[in-house]
């Protein structure tokens, strides 16, 4: 087991016996810990999705607000003056002609390095 920092001609300090035993202590906390996560998601799904589709319409919400929100509190109670999110408004014509498209720089081709520049090109 070098992986573990002993070396590989090195003997475990115990017995197979023990092995086991630790391994199957191992095991069974792994287990409890899965059982119990799977049973606290169960059980707050309802929640977990309110608050999921908050966070796909809002992108973040502050530590306050996430608590009032799982106690329960209207979305509209914990979010009172705020506009809704900005991809949730519809952005205006002229907007949208203001606003410089990004510029597309070509990928080389794999090999033109080695070729000719074609004729007429600057160089």
């Amino acid at each position: 087991m070098p992986f573990l920092g002993r070396e590989m001609g090195n003997e475990p300090d115990y017995s197979e016996e023990i092995a086991r035993e630790i391994d199957d202590e191992i095991r069974r906390v792994i287990e409890e810990a899965h059982d119990t996560a799977t049973r606290v998601l169960k059980e707050h799904s309802e929640e977990l999705h309110r608050i999921s589709m908050i966070l796909i319409e809002r992108e973040t919400i502050d530590k306050e607000q996430f608590e009032r929100l799982l106690a329960g509190e209207a979305e509209e109670a914990v979010f009172p003056d705020e506009a809704p999110a900005p991809s949730a408004t519809p952005e205006p014509e002229d907007e949208k002609k203001r606003k410089p498209e990004p510029k597309t720089r070509p990928f080389p081709i794999p090999g033109a390095t080695m070729q000719p520049p074609p004729e007429g090109a600057k160089g």
